[in-house]
């Protein structure tokens, strides 16, 4: 056989393994299960970013809000829910 003939077939072959382990890789990485729906939610937060635009419309949201009441005087002192 040419040796010519023998490194491409070589490098065919190894393509076709790296093409694989690649699809290997995406499909264990779309089969991921989860326990609960909160569990999904903090990773999908994890890995997805805000776009800067939207962030700031949410930031310019929060800022609009009344400051969050203060809990009664009494449980304050006792301490209670709510703290």
């Amino acid at each position: 056989m040419n040796p010519q003939k023998k490194s491409t077939t070589r490098q065919q072959t190894d393509e076709q393994q790296q093409i694989q382990q690649d699809q290997q890789a995406k499909q264990a990485a779309a089969a991921q299960e989860f326990a609960s729906v909160e569990e999904l939610l903090r990773h999908d937060s994890l890995n997805t970013t805000v776009p800067p635009a939207i962030a700031q419309r949410l930031q310019e949201s929060l800022n609009q809000l009344p400051p969050a009441p203060r809990p009664a005087w009494w449980r304050r002192i006792l301490g209670g829910p709510g703290l």
